[in-house]
This record gives structure tokens, C-alpha cells and sequence, in this order.
């Protein structure tokens, strides 16, 4: 099996090396000592990395904008759980700066750019020089860009800080500011990067990653700054297409599948470990939010599941029955145990009325993700939780459909329909390729929703295309405002400088 060689515990450089378990604290050591080499820097830049772990946990910037789209509800379920308001709230557009998951979505973004910042000060320190530090050193500046391109994409006007040794309170910017300062920081540093994503790499910012985190910057440039860049963003995506170093795999679970470090899809990942990311704060637990405890005889888990995320039944009802995604994507029916014996009276209706939203939908109502596929070896322990099924936070396809998007935007539709990459992703999910005619903006959005279903992109694609504020099976139309969070009054709180957002 590859090893995963990004940290996804600190210090995983030191770790790897079998013997010495011995970890230096940095912070402890003086400045004139930090950092001798390339190997050192990378066990601290990996507290960077391993921020990004909060992603899969129950409440986190994830979760919080899965609950706001039409891909993804968590009514009360069967037994009475689920009553939350936090996530009615959400699902309603009623979302308010107290709301906990609004909270821990700002936390994932600024405590990332917070981390990043110390990251670079630190390296700063040091006057020891040696090859490969300008490429480390930009990695950690086009992750701190990523950071701070969710934050701006979240709640528009945000706290902006470069310099870690500042002890002012940071000012608060505005998308403007923030789109010209995250496009010049991707490219004044993509060329320090390292270009193909090696398995050295794996897991770590590479050109790949800052191009594509690019192409999504211009992507939204007209909702942020109300210039289209089209044209930009499908240069930035040509990019990475021109690289050479991804390409559509023939089977969509394979994404997926635990130990899926080797899909060619993959341009920027989480890394999950069922040894190192265990706790709440860094697990990806996605089985444990979403499978009903019948699941367990499916999948052989010994863990008991949630049973509180379902796909909502409107964004269901989106796929073709031919198309495969549909099965490799949602449980629904019956089901079976892991031997292939029908489970008695496990079927599940992946239809059911809105009204059963907060009333209390029946036991088996709603589709259940399998897109991540669940761990059958056995190998999940006793309560253990965390799964081997890295996440992609930028995938292969996804760019190939910016791509799409950004020509069919440009009023070339027939250049997009002859894209062989994009008709592979129809093809190997049963379905025919595109004609020019059959290539709408309303088209390729759908398309968008399937392909990508609870990647973490669905809210973008919303506003984007006009459809955020709605009305949808749970929720009625909704006012501008929601587009944008609020700010959480922690952070208000704690910061003179910030000002909510409108209408909060």
C-alpha cells in the first residue's frame, strides 16, 4: 500500500522514519536553529495540513454548507433525534450569528489562516537556507489562499491578516480586496510549486491545486466583483488540463473507495487515517452521520450510525434511472447484509412528503450516502469512527466541468460538447455524451449536482447559477442576505473591527 506521505499527524515526517519518536518542539527551540531542512520544515508545516482535517467532522464548514443547498437535509428522524434547531435553521435560510455550525465553518477558515500565518513567521526566523524552502514556503501561502478563499466565499467581508506578529486586531476586508489579493498570491507563487502531484506530494499543494483553486476564484468573480472572467477561468483550467498529470478514472467509486490515494482524480485531498484522525476534531465520520444502524449488517461496521443526514428527495429525483452515480452515490430499496441476504424490512424510500421535515419522517424515509464507500474489512474497531477514505477537495471531474461551464458561458457549447474528458464522465456513468444542443447552463448544472453530490460545492454552484434563494422541497424563497453568513458574534466579540454583514 502507498504510503500516505503527507503529515496527517505533526511531525508525521519523524514518524515515518520508524525509530526516533523523539518530536522537537519547535516553538522551544531558538530561531537561529529552526528548520536545518527540507524534512524539519515539513513536520511543522504539516500543523498547517492537518487543519484541514476538521472538514469531515459533524459540524464544520462541510456540513454547514451541505445543510444550506438542495442536496442534503437532516430531519427528525424516527426515534426523535435530529431536533436540533441549528440545522433547521440552516436548511430554512433562518441561520442567525449564533447558529453552531455558522461558528465552526468561520473556525475551520480563520483558524487555517491563523495556523499558516504562524507557519510562515516562524520560517521567517530562521536565517538558514537550503533548496526546496521557497516551494514549502509557497505551499503554505497558497493553503493560507485557500483558507481565505473559503472565508470570503462564506461570509463575504473578513478579518485579513499576513503577518502573524502583529498584535492589532485584523481589519476587515471586502470581496474586492480579497479576490485581488488571493489571485495575486496564486500567481506569484504557482511556479515555486511542485508541478506533477508525485507520491512525495500527495496530499500537498502543487500547481495542479493553486490552478484550479484559480479557475474557482474566477469561477465566481462575477457574484464577488461583478466582472465575468470567463475567459480566465478556463485558461486556469486549461492549465492543469494541459498538464498531463490527471485524468477521469474508469470507475466513479473508485474516488472514493478507502485507500483511494492512488485515483488519478485526486488535485487536492484531505488524508484520513484510522489510526492518526480519530478524534472529533480531525475524523472523517461521514457513515456516522448519514446510515441507519440496520446499515451496520451491510457494511459490517461495528460502530452505531447516527441515522440523521439524508439526500433530500427533489435532488434525487435528478438522476437519470440509467445513471449509475445514482446507486454508486444513495442506498435506497432494499437492503441487504454483507453476505447478500435481503434485510427484512430494511427498505428504504429515498421519496417522502416535506411535511415529515420537522414532524418526524418514518424509519426508513430518505436515501442514505454511500458515496464514500464504507469500510467492510473490518478493520473499524469496537466504537472506532474515522475511515481511510481521503477526500477530495478538488477533483479532477470538477475542473473538467468549470471547464465546460466556463466555454458553454462564453457561447461555445459545441467546443464543450466535444470535450472527451466530459463525455467520459457521462459514459462511465451509462449515460450519452452531450450534443452542443443538450449543453444548457440549467444542464450542466444538474450535471454539476450529480457528479458532485456532498463534495462541498453544491452552495457555490447555487449562487453561482442563480438558484440559492429559491424556494425547494423544505424551504421557501429566501432573501439576498443568505448568500452570505453572518458573522459569529464570538467573533464579533473578540474583534472591534468587524462589522456584521447585512441584514443579521
Amino acid at each position: 500500500m502507498k504510503i500516505k506521505y503527507l503529515t496527517i499527524i505533526l511531525g508525521a515526517a519523524t514518524v515515518m522514519g520508524c525509530t526516533d519518536l523523539t518530536e522537537e518542539v519547535y516553538s522551544e527551540i531558538p530561531a537561529d536553529n529552526f528548520f536545518k531542512n527540507e524534512k524539519e520544515l515539513i513536520s511543522n508545516v504539516g500543523r498547517a495540513y492537518t487543519k484541514l482535517q476538521a472538514y469531515g467532522t459533524e459540524q464544520s464548514l462541510w456540513t454547514l454548507n451541505l445543510q444550506v443547498t438542495d442536496e442534503c437535509a437532516a430531519p427528525v428522524n424516527a426515534n426523535g433525534s435530529w431536533t436540533e434547531e441549528r440545522y433547521q435553521e440552516l436548511q430554512y435560510h433562518n441561520f442567525n450569528q449564533s447558529n453552531k455550525l455558522v461558528r465552526k465553518g468561520w473556525e475551520y477558515c480563520f483558524d487555517g489562516v491563523a495556523a499558516c500565518n504562524e507557519i510562515l513567521y516562524t520560517t521567517a526566523q530562521s536565517a538558514i537556507e537550503f533548496e526546496g524552502k521557497d516551494k514549502i514556503l509557497a505551499e503554505v501561502k497558497l493553503l493560507r489562499a485557500y483558507f481565505y478563499f473559503m472565508g470570503v466565499d462564506g461570509w463575504g467581508n473578513v478579518p485579513f491578516s499576513e503577518d502573524y506578529s502583529d498584535p492589532s486586531y485584523p481589519e476587515q476586508k471586502d470581496r474586492n480586496f480579497m479576490f485581488s489579493w488571493i489571485e495575486n498570491e496564486i500567481l506569484e507563487n504557482v511556479d515555486k510549486l511542485e508541478l506533477n502531484p508525485t507520491p512525495e506530494y500527495y496530499g500537498r499543494v502543487t500547481q495542479g491545486m493553486a490552478y484550479t483553486l484559480l479557475a474557482k476564484l474566477y469561477m465566481m468573480s462575477q457574484e464577488w466583483t461583478g466582472t465575468p472572467r470567463w475567459a480566465e477561468a478556463e485558461a486556469a483550467c486549461k492549465k492543469v488540463i494541459d498538464s498531463g498529470a490527471y485524468l477521469i478514472e474508469d470507475n466513479y467509486s473508485d474516488n472514493f473507495k478507502p485507500y483511494n490515494e492512488g485515483s488519478r482524480e485526486n488535485i487536492f485531498t484531505i488524508v484520513y487515517n484510522t489510526i492518526y484522525t480519530t478524534s472529533d476534531h480531525n475524523a472523517f465520520i461521514i457513515y456516522m452521520l448519514v446510515l441507519h444502524p440496520s446499515s451496520c449488517a451491510t457494511f459490517n461496521i461495528p460502530a452505531t450510525p447516527w441515522d440523521g443526514f439524508v439526500c433530500q428527495p427533489d435532488f434525487f429525483a435528478k438522476y437519470d434511472p440509467a445513471d449509475t452515480r445514482r446507486s454508486d452515490t444513495w442506498l435506497s430499496g432494499q437492503q441487504y447484509d454483507v453476505t447478500g441476504k435481503p434485510i427484512d424490512g430494511f427498505v428504504i424510500t429515498p421519496l417522502f412528503e416535506e411535511s415529515k421535515y420537522r414532524n418526524g419522517r418514518d424509519t426508513y424515509d430518505g436515501a442514505k450516502l454511500r458515496k464514500w464507500s464504507y469500510q467492510t474489512d473490518g478493520l473499524l474497531l469496537g466504537g472506532q469512527t474515522s475511515m481511510e477514505n481521503d477526500f477530495a477537495i478538488f477533483r479532477y471531474s470538477d475542473l473538467i466541468l468549470m471547464y465546460a461551464e466556463s466555454l458553454v458561458r462564453q457561447g461555445r457549447a459545441a467546443e464543450a460538447a466535444g470535450l472527451e474528458e466530459l463525455a467520459k464522465i457521462r459514459t462511465r456513468a451509462g449515460l450519452a455524451p452531450y450534443s452542443a444542443s443538450q449543453l444548457s447552463l440549467d444542464e450542466l448544472y444538474d450535471e454539476r449536482g450529480r457528479e458532485l453530490a456532498w463534495e462541498g460545492w453544491r452552495r457555490q454552484d447555487m449562487i453561482r447559477f442563480g438558484k440559492f434563494n429559491d424556494p425547494w422541497w423544505a424551504k421557501k424563497a429566501s432573501a439576498q442576505n443568505k448568500k452570505i453568513y453572518p458573522i459569529p458574534r464570538e467573533a464579533l466579540a473578540s474583534n472591534p473591527n468587524l462589522v456584521q454583514n447585512p441584514g443579521y
